[in-house]
C-alpha cells in the first residue's frame, strides 16, 4: 500500500528507492517509509503435502520453540527466547515471530506457506511462461513499437495455437509486459537517448547526501602533473591524490597527496585528514586559509577498487557505527560529486610546469618530464589554492551558493545556530591507529611477528602472561606501512593499544616498501634464509649505497622516487603527530564556529549530535586487510 493505493513492486531503483506500479497503470518511485506492507496470508500446509525433509524441519522448529509454545517462558522473557531460538534455527527474529503467529497446535503450521500462483505470481507454468517471455523479447521489445493489443493478436495468439498450448488472457499478457524493466523497454523500443532520459527521471537526485556529513565520497586520481624530487630536482613521475568530498554541500573534507600507490592505508590517511580539524595541519603546511570541516560522516561511498573493499576500512566504519557503500558498478552518477571536482582540478593543472595532459592525445604532444619543476610540496600548495577557489565558487547545484556558504548555512542561519556541530573524536591517536592495516596474530615467547619482523616490550610481556592459560588466542595488531618500527597491539582488558617497538634495538625505522625491497635484494643474492638483524644490516648498506649513487648523480628515476617517497612519508607522519599532540594538549582552535552545545537546542528538536562511537574496538570475526597482503 502506498498512500492508500494498492501497488505492485517492479524493481529497485537504488538503496532505498523503489519503482511501484499501481492498478491504474501509473508508476511512481517511492521510499521504504512510504510503503505499507499488507502481507498475504497463505493457506496452512497439510501433512500430506509435505516432503519428509519438510516434516523433519517442522519438528525441528517445534523442538526449539516448545518452551514458548507450551507457555513455559517466563513473563518478559519472550524477546530473549526468540533471539536465542533465531540463532539456533539460523533465521532472523522476524521469521521466528511470524512462525509463532502461524502456530495452531500442528508442527506443520510452523513451515512457511506454499505458494501456488496468487498475487504477484504467475499461473502460466514453465512452458507457457517461457514462450510468452520469448515473444515479448523478440516481437514486443523492438523499434516497431507495437502496442500490447497488436502484439497479442498478431503474435501471441498464433504462437500459442501453433504450440498447442492454452492461450493466456490479454490481461495476463499486459501484466507480463508491465513486469519488464521500464528503462530496458524504453531503450529497446525508443533508443538509448530516450532510455537515458527515462533513467534520469527514475533516479532523481543523488539519494544519500541529505545533510552535511550524511554521505561523503572518496576516490583516487593520478595527478596529471610530473613532479621533481626536492633535493636534485629530477623528475620522479606523477603522485596520487586521495580526495574526500561531502555530497550535500560539495565541500572538500580532506585529502592526501602521496607517492604511494592506492591502498587501504592511503585511504585511511585521507579519512583521518577529513575527520580532524585543519588549523594545526594548515599551520604545519604553511598555507593560510579557512577550512572549517571536520567530523565523522555517516556514510562513506567509494568505488569498487580493492583498497575500498578490504576489511580495514569497513571494520573501522562499523566500529564507529558508520557505513561503507561501494557504489554500483557502471553507475557513474553515484560518484558524480568527486568526479566533478577531479574534472575541475584537471583543467586547473593543464598550464602548470610538468602537466601531462588528461588524455592520450595531449600526452603525446607534451614532454612533461622535461618541463617538470614542481616538488610534491609545491604541488600540494597549488592544490590548496585550487581547493580554496573551489570552496568559494558558486555552484548551480547548490542554488547559486558556494560550497563554503552552503556548509555554513547548514549550521547557522541569520546569526543563529540551527544544527549541532560535528564533533571531532576525542582520542585522535587511537583513531589514527584504527585507520591502519591490521592482522590477527598470536603472542609468542618472542612477542608478535609480522612479516619476519618481531616486536616486543614489557607491556606486551605482561599481556602475554595474562593470557598464558589460553594459548593460541589471537590479538589485533596494527602497523603503519610508512614506518614499521612500531606495532600497535590491542589490549582487550584495558581497552587500549600498546605501542610495541622492534624486539631488536638495532632495528632501523623503515617503511614497508623499503623492507620488501631489502628482502628482494637478499633473495636475488641467493640468500633464502636470513635473520632480522641481517635484514637491518642489509637496509643500512642499501641506504649507504644509494646515498653514494645519489651524490654521484647516478640514481635511476625509480630510486629517486623511492627516496623522495621516504622523505614525504616522514613529513606526513610529522603533520599527523602535530594534529594529535595539539588535540591532546588543548582543544583545537576554533574557526568560525562557537563551542558546540552538549545538548540539542530546544528550538531545534530535529538537530542531532554526531558523537564519537562507543562501539567495541575489537571485532574478532575480521582478518587482515586484503590490500596490504604480505608479498
Amino acid at each position: 500500500m502506498v498512500g492508500g493505493r494498492v501497488g505492485r513492486f517492479m524493481r529497485i531503483i537504488d538503496f532505498d528507492r523503489y519503482l511501484v506500479r499501481f492498478d491504474g497503470g501509473d508508476t511512481r518511485v517511492v521510499t521504504s517509509a512510504e510503503i505499507g506492507l499488507e502481507p498475504t496470508r497463505l493457506p496452512p500446509r497439510q501433512f500430506d503435502d509435505c516432503t519428509p525433509e519438510e516434516i523433519n524441519e517442522a519438528f525441528r522448529w517445534k523442538d526449539v520453540l516448545a518452551p514458548l509454545l507450551d507457555g513455559l517462558v517466563e513473563r518478559g522473557g519472550k524477546d530473549a527466547f526468540v533471539t536465542k531460538a533465531a540463532k539456533a534455527l539460523g533465521v532472523g527474529r522476524a521469521t521466528v515471530y511470524r512462525r509463532i503467529d502461524q502456530w495452531n497446535g500442528d508442527p506443520i503450521s510452523l513451515l512457511p506457506g506454499k505458494r501456488s500462483g496468487g498475487v504477484g505470481q504467475s499461473r502460466l507454468g514453465d512452458e507457457r511462461s517461457a514462450l510468452l517471455a520469448h515473444l515479448i523479447e523478440k516481437q514486443y521489445l523492438n523499434r516497431k513499437q507495437r502496442n500490447v493489443y497488436e502484439f497479442y493478436k498478431d503474435f501471441v495468439e498464433p504462437a500459442f495455437k501453433d504450440a498447442r498450448l492454452g492461450l493466456p488472457g490479454i490481461a495476463t499478457v499486459y501484466r507480463h509486459v508491465a513486469n519488464v524493466d521500464p528503462v530496458l523497454a524504453v531503450e529497446r523500443r525508443l533508443g538509448k537517448r530516450a532510455a537515458r532520459d527515462a533513467r534520469a527521471k527514475l533516479m532523481g537526485k543523488f539519494p544519500f547526501g541529505t545533510e552535511p556529513l550524511s554521505c561523503v565520497q572518496i576516490d583516487y586520481w593520478p595527478y596529471d602533473v610530473e613532479i621533481v624530487d626536492d633535493v636534485y630536482r629530477l623528475p620522479i613521475g606523477r603522485p596520487w591524490l586521495a580526495m574526500v568530498i561531502d555530497t550535500h554541500t560539495c565541500m572538500p573534507c580532506g585529502f592526501t597527496l602521496t607517492l604511494d600507490d592506492p591502498s587501504a592505508s592511503v585511504a585511511g590517511a585521507a579519512i583521518f585528514h577529513a575527520i580532524t580539524r585543519k588549523e594545526v595541519w594548515l599551520r604545519e603546511v604553511g598555507f593560510d586559509m579557512t577550512w572549517p570541516v571536520w567530523g565523522l560522516p555517516q556514510i562513506v561511498m567509494a568505488d569498487n577498487a580493492k583498497e575500498f573493499r578490504g576489511t580495514m576500512l569497513r571494520r573501522f566504519l562499523s566500529q564507529e557505527e558508520r557505513e561503507l557503500i561501494n557504489r554500483p558498478v557502471k553507475r557513474p552518477q553515484f560518484g558524480a560529486h568527486i568526479e566533478r571536482f577531479f574534472g575541475t582540478l584537471a583543467k586547473k593543472v593543464k598550464s602548470i610546469p610538468g602537466a601531462t595532459g588528461s588524455n592520450v592525445k595531449e600526452r603525446q604532444s607534451r614532454d612533461s618530464a622535461k618541463t617538470a619543476a614542481l616538488t610534491l610540496r609545491d604541488l600540494e600548495l597549488h592544490l590548496l589554492s585550487v581547493l580554496w577557489e573551489y570552496m568559494n565558487t558558486e555552484h548551480s547545484s547548490l542554488g547559486g551558493l558556494t560550497p563554503l556558504q552552503k556548509w555554513r548555512s547548514c549550521f547557522f542561519e541569520d546569526g543563529r545556530q540551527v544544527r549541532e556541530l560535528p564533533q571531532e573524536p576525542a582520542d585522535l591517536e587511537r583513531l589514527r591507529i584504527e585507520l591502519l592495516p591490521f592482522k590477527e596474530l598470536t603472542l609468542q615467547a618472542y612477542g608478535v611477528r609480522w612479516e619476519r619482523v618481531s616486536y616486543d616490550s614489557d607491556e606486551l610481556v605482561a599481556l602475554r602472561h595474562r593470557y598464558m592459560r589460553h594459548p593460541g588466542g589471537k590479538f589485533t595488531v596494527r602497523r603503519d606501512p610508512r614506518d614499521i618500527s612500531r606495532a600497535f597491539v590491542w589490549d582487550p582488558d584495558n581497552k587500549r593499544y600498546l605501542t610495541v617497538p622492534y624486539r631488536h634495538s638495532q632495528g632501523l625505522p623503515m617503511s614497508q616498501w623499503e623492507f620488501r625491497a631489502v628482502r628482494t635484494e637478499l633473495k636475488e643474492q641467493g640468500r633464502r634464509s636470513y635473520t632480522e638483524l641481517e635484514i637491518f644490516d642489509a637496509c643500512k648498506e642499501r641506504r649507504e649505497r644509494l646515498a653514494r649513487l645519489e651524490e654521484a648523480g647516478k640514481l635511476t628515476r625509480t630510486t629517486q622516487r623511492q627516496n623522495q617517497r621516504r622523505r614525504s612519508q616522514s613529513v606526513a607522519i610529522g603533520r599527523e603527530q602535530a594534529v594529535i599532540a595539539a588535540a591532546v594538549s588543548t582543544e583545537a582552535a576554533e574557526d568560525f564556529m562557537p563551542i558546540a552545545r552538549d545538548r540539542p537546542s530546544p528550538h531545534d528538536p530535529g538537530s542531532k549530535i554526531v558523537a564519537p562511537s562507543t562501539a567495541p574496538a575489537i571485532d574478532t570475526r575480521d582478518e587482515y586487510d586484503d590490500s596490504d597482503l604480505d608479498i
